[in-house]
């Protein structure tokens, strides 16, 4: 029993570390989310470039949030 819960929180694990992409329409900035981790590739019309990486608990919020 105890081999099957191991087993089950590794996969679990494994899950939050998948991240998700999102690509929004302001010249190119790309988020790749996970429950974990939230990495911001930023390429804006306006000159903002660059890479941001955020950990949890603070990778939750919107890019607004971000932005500033």
């Amino acid at each position: 029993m105890k081999k099957k819960v191991k087993i089950l929180l590794i996969i679990l694990f494994i899950f939050c570390l998948i991240p998700i992409p999102t690509f929004y329409k302001d010249g190119g900035t790309i988020t790749f989310s996970a429950i974990f981790y939230k990495i911001i590739n930023w390429d804006q019309l306006d000159g903002k470039h660059g890479t941001e990486f955020h950990i949890f608990p603070t990778n939750f919020h919107s890019l607004d949030y971000y932005d500033q």
